[in-house]
């Protein structure tokens, strides 16, 4: 592979225990395809405009396609990130003085702000369908029961008659609410950073309205320095998601109280339980358990932003 990072300035390998600690390669799994579609974008724009010649923008691109077939698991992970990996990748298929182009007018700094946002932008996407088939799911269930009469509940002790879907609906208003949080947050992940360059832009004649139309960005974030440094809609997604969590525990802990002996209000299915190994008369509840542990990881992420 070709040490295109450190030849420049550095003369020396590092230590192999600071490449270790130094290395994002086992985060960077999950950029990895937008790490890809972003090399694919910035090379059609550079081709567009003549910053790189037709030819070398074909080999590169046919060049990028078969790294992306090949998957992760053929760049060489001794690099410090995937970018330089990925590059280094290309440039012994193409040779240097085709592949080396790729790079121009661009730093890691708004290529990885770019990665994050497009991998970030898809997994919201997901969510959201998530939440409307959730949501939907109570709603339906609830018009089933519209007569069906329970306690309503506070401190755990019978307070009111209700419906369960008086009961149900409460639920579906947060998961609703949650889907909402979660598309305006969406609406300022979509905005594109790719041209910004380290952090004050580049001499070279860039088109970023170009790069944000192929990668499906709703805007591009004009202030450079701002486009390169802000990491605020990461902390607003994790906000969402820890208050999407926090409702989820909630729904949860229901179905842990009310498959109990002493509530028997449902059955859990068999595919979502899982019983004892020395009391196998028992239905353990432990999807339900997991899902109210896993909300405490969602927090403590936002909490380590």
């Amino acid at each position: 592979m070709s040490d295109i990072l450190r030849r420049g300035r550095l003369a020396s390998v590092p230590d192999e225990e600071i490449i270790e600690f130094t290395s994002s390669m086992s985060a960077d799994k999950w950029i990895f395809n937008s790490d890809v579609l972003v090399d694919l974008a910035h090379t059609v724009m550079l081709k567009e405009r003549n910053v790189i010649r037709a030819e070398d923008c074909q080999k590169i691109l046919e060049g990028l396609l078969k790294i992306r077939e090949e998957g992760i698991e053929k760049l060489d992970h001794t690099y410090e990130d995937i970018h330089i990996s990925l590059e280094s990748r290309l440039i012994d298929m193409v040779g240097e003085d085709v592949g080396g182009r790729m790079h121009s007018g661009r730093s890691r700094n708004d290529e990885v702000a770019t990665c994050i946002r497009l991998t970030l932008r898809d997994e919201l996407l997901l969510i959201m369908e998530d939440l409307i088939n959730l949501r939907n799911t109570l709603i339906d269930v609830a018009s089933e029961n519209v007569d069906t009469l329970m306690p309503g509940f506070t401190h755990l002790q019978h307070a009111q008659p209700t419906t369960l879907a008086h009961h149900l609906t409460a639920h579906a208003n947060a998961i609703g609410r949650d889907f909402e949080r979660t598309r305006d947050c969406y609406s300022r992940v979509n905005m594109s950073p790719l041209g910004a360059a380290a952090f004050a832009s580049t001499g070279f004649d860039l088109d970023r309205e170009r790069t944000r139309t192929l990668l499906g960005f709703d805007g591009i974030i004009e202030n450079s320095m701002d486009a390169v440094s802000s990491r605020d809609f990461l902390i607003e997604t994790a906000a969402v998601f820890a208050n999407l969590m926090i409702n989820l525990s909630k729904m949860a802990e229901e179905l842990v109280i009310w498959s109990t002996s002493e509530f028997a209000f449902i059955e859990l299915d068999d595919r979502y339980a899982s019983t004892s190994s020395i009391m196998p008369q028992k239905k353990n509840p432990d999807t339900a358990e997991l899902l109210r542990g896993k909300s405490g990881v969602a927090i403590g992420s936002l909490m380590s932003l």
